[in-house]
């Protein structure tokens, strides 16, 4: 028998973590096995990806999220899977496959064929058919409601520090760090390249951040750069590379986590590599100051 909670859970932030909180509560109480069902992508990146803002986590990172929660088994869903299927159809899927006996959903969760399926008729087919519906309502904070939307567009808008905030941790980039051109260390800030990994990913306002990584068991702080890098390169890719303050690591090849804490300023066109290179001394101490300044162990 299985308690079941149902979503994209992108970014798993405070309103999600609220929701599971009590789906494992009550799922140890009764026996049950905590249970999350989690969709790829939301249906607006379906159906309209060219103006899908892009997600906060890889489907790898929810499920690692749920799990530290408490979830102890995650299925991970093409929502595309089961977009024919009618509402009834759909719910007979979760009793009779995954043994549904609860479920915890939010305020305005739909299901079935064309989201015909609604929270009244979910609670009408458990009367009927023997299972619990437990509905969180909106979580307000500071007078907003807490969502993947609301957060997707405050990392677009540079606001790291807010989407930390309803994150309830520092929003991360994530992948492989790969050998560049060394630019960097010509100019004296060797940087960590990274290619992030994960498709539809949001992608922060182009600039400098303060970030953070933890190397060989140690915290590291550093200073990131997002964007297009006009100053060297013409392409337009985006790239992430990051200079940390305290050395030089070998990390080629490495998987690496960088939490973004505070954007510093936007991404800049410079004349040169030398007026870059001022630039950039100018951001390592902003970065020093900024640490010294504010405390950031507990975000």
């Amino acid at each position: 028998m299985r308690s079941l909670t149902i979503g994209v859970f992108d970014g798993v932030h405070l309103g999600h973590t609220y929701m599971v909180k009590k789906m494992v509560s009550y799922a140890v109480t009764h026996h049950q096995i905590p249970t999350a069902i989690v969709f790829e992508m939301p249906y607006e990146a379906i159906v309209d990806p060219q103006n899908f803002e892009g997600l906060i986590t890889t489907p790898q990172e929810r499920v690692e999220l749920l799990k530290k929660i408490g979830v102890v088994d995650v299925i991970v869903q093409d929502l595309r899977e089961i977009a024919e299927m009618n509402e009834r159809a759909y719910v007979d899927l979760l009793v009779n496959k995954y043994e549904m006996k609860s479920i915890y959903i939010g305020y305005d969760f739909k299901f079935g064929k064309r989201a015909k399926g609604d929270i009244d008729l979910l609670k009408e087919m458990g009367k009927i058919m023997g299972f619990m519906v437990d509905v969180t309502p909106k979580i307000i904070d500071g007078g907003v409601r807490i969502s993947s939307s609301l957060i997707r567009r405050e990392i677009k808008d540079g606001r790291v520090d807010v989407a930390a905030h309803f994150l309830g941790r520092a929003f991360s980039i994530s992948g492989t760090v790969f050998r560049e051109r060394g630019i960097g260390s010509a100019i004296g800030f060797p940087t960590a390249n990274i290619s992030r990994e994960g498709a539809n990913l949001v992608v922060p306002k182009y600039g400098v951040y303060l970030v953070r990584s933890v190397i060989d068991g140690s915290t590291v702080y550093g200073v990131m750069g997002i964007g297009v890098r006009p100053t060297t390169d013409t392409d337009g890719n985006v790239t992430y590379e990051v200079h940390f303050l305290d050395g030089e690591y070998k990390l080629a090849g490495k998987k690496l986590k960088v939490e973004l804490l505070e954007f510093m300023r936007p991404e800049i066109k410079f004349k040169d590599l030398e007026e870059l290179k001022e630039a950039i001394r100018k951001d390592v101490e902003k970065a020093h100051e900024l640490i010294f300044q504010k405390s950031y162990e507990k975000i």
